[in-house]
C-alpha cells in the first residue's frame, strides 16, 4: 500500500503565478510514475483550478477564490468560510500525511488555530514554506523550504530540509528577437517592490537618452492605484500572463526585473536564466544574485537604486549565459525527492538532532 497524502495549496493552474505553477508541476509528476509510492493524493485548492490530473491524484476545487482573484473581488467572510473547510480536511480526511502551503498558517491568529489543528491530527504534517513571511512556531512539524537561502534565513526552525523548486523547460521559440525592453512577470502586491519599480522607471525615462520599454505582466491586487501609476509613467501593463507564454515574454525582453527582497527561489528568474536573458534582482537571492555582474544586484528596494539598474542593463550588450544547474530542478527529480521526504517523515529515522539533505543526482 502507497502513502496515503493530503494536500493543501491555494491556487493551482490555470491560474497564473509561482506557487501555482509549482504545485502543478510536482502534482503532474506525482500522477503518474510513482504507483508503488502512493495510494492517494487529494488537493484542497481553490474553485476554478485545474482538476485532471490522473493518477493517484484527485483535486477538491472547494475552496471559494481569494488568492486567484483580485483584490476587490476577494470577501473576508468568503476566506473565513475557507479557513473552516481547511481545518475540517485537516482533521478528518484520514489521511498520514498532510503537505499544506505555508500561507495557511501565515496568519497570526487563525494561522495559530490551524497550525494547532496540524498538530492534534494524527497525520504527519509537512509545512512548505516558500518566501521569507513564515513567522508562526518553528516546532511541532516538518518544514519544506525551496532554497538554500531560506533554510539559513529559517535558522530556527528544527526539523526542516531543501527541496528544489519543480521546472519544466520547453523547447524556446528561435523566431522571437530580444526587444530593447525589461519586463516584470509576477504578482502585483505590496511586497514585491512593484511601486518603486514605477517610481524608479520614471525617474530612468528623465535621464535617459534611449530608454528602456518596462512591460508588466502580473495579476494586479492594488486595483486602479497601480493601473494610474504604470500609465503615468509610462510602463506598459498587460494584465496576467498564462503560464505558457512566460519563456515568450521572457524572450521578447532585454532583461526582467524582480524588485523583491522576500522572495524564496524565483521561478521567474529560473526561466530568464534558461532563456539566456540579463536579470535584475536583489541580494537576498544569493545564489542566483552571485552570477550577475555587481551593477544587476539591487542592494536596497528604492528608486534610485531601481534606476541605477536600468541604465546598466541599457548598457548592456548581448545574451547572458549563468552557470546555474536548472537540471537540479527537473519534476522527476523533485518529485522523487519529495516522496523521499514523506517516507523519512514517517518512518522513526526523522528526529529532531538529525538533518537529511535530499539527493539530487541519480
Amino acid at each position: 500500500m502507497g502513502l496515503r497524502v493530503l494536500c493543501i495549496v491555494s491556487i493551482l493552474p490555470p491560474y497564473p503565478g509561482g506557487a501555482a505553477v509549482c504545485f502543478g508541476n510536482i502534482l503532474q509528476e506525482l500522477a503518474h510514475g510513482h504507483e508503488d509510492d502512493l495510494e492517494s493524493v487529494v488537493v484542497l485548492t481553490e474553485k476554478g483550478c485545474l482538476r485532471d490530473y490522473g493518477g493517484a491524484v484527485r483535486v477538491h476545487d472547494r475552496l471559494f477564490r481569494y488568492d486567484s482573484t483580485g483584490l476587490n473581488n476577494r470577501s473576508f467572510f468568503k476566506q473565513l468560510l475557507n479557513y473552516l473547510i481547511i481545518l475540517f480536511y485537516i482533521l478528518f480526511a484520514r489521511k498520514e500525511m498532510v503537505h499544506i502551503h505555508a500561507r495557511y498558517v501565515y496568519a497570526r491568529y487563525i494561522g495559530r488555530v490551524v497550525w494547532l489543528a496540524l498538530l492534534v491530527t494524527r497525520a504527519k504534517v509537512v509545512v512548505d514554506i516558500r518566501d521569507r513571511f513564515y513567522t508562526n512556531f518553528g516546532f511541532g512539524h516538518n518544514f519544506l523550504v525551496c532554497s538554500r537561502e531560506l533554510e539559513e534565513f529559517y535558522g530556527w526552525i528544527g526539523k526542516k530540509e531543501f527541496l528544489p523548486i519543480p521546472m519544466s523547460f520547453p523547447e524556446l521559440r528561435k523566431d522571437i528577437e530580444m526587444g530593447h525592453r525589461v519586463a516584470y512577470i509576477g504578482a502585483i502586491v505590496e511586497n514585491k517592490g512593484v511601486i518603486e519599480l514605477l517610481d524608479g522607471y520614471a525617474q530612468y525615462l528623465k535621464e535617459s537618452k534611449d530608454p528602456l520599454e518596462l512591460h508588466i505582466w502580473g495579476q494586479n491586487t492594488l486595483g486602479g492605484r497601480f493601473e494610474e501609476k504604470a500609465r503615468m509613467c509610462g510602463a506598459v501593463y498587460h494584465g496576467a500572463a498564462a503560464p505558457g507564454e512566460v519563456f515568450d515574454r521572457i524572450l521578447e525582453s532585454k532583461a526582467v526585473i524582480l524588485p523583491s527582497s522576500s522572495e524564496g527561489m524565483p521561478r521567474v528568474l529560473l526561466e530568464t536564466i534558461c532563456c539566456k536573458r540579463a536579470f535584475i534582482c536583489h541580494s537576498s537571492v544569493k545564489s542566483l544574485a552571485s552570477l550577475l555582474p555587481e551593477g544587476f544586484v539591487l542592494k536596497e528596494i528604492t528608486p534610485r537604486e531601481i534606476k541605477r539598474a536600468f541604465f546598466e542593463v541599457e548598457a548592456h550588450k548581448g545574451e547572458v549565459c549563468c552557470q546555474y544547474d536548472l537540471l537540479s530542478h527537473s519534476r522527476a527529480l523533485v518529485a522523487s525527492g519529495l516522496i523521499g521526504f514523506y517516507k523519512r517523515v514517517l518512518s522513526k529515522e526523522w528526529k529532531q538532532k538529525e538533518r537529511y539533505s535530499i539527493k539530487l543526482t541519480e
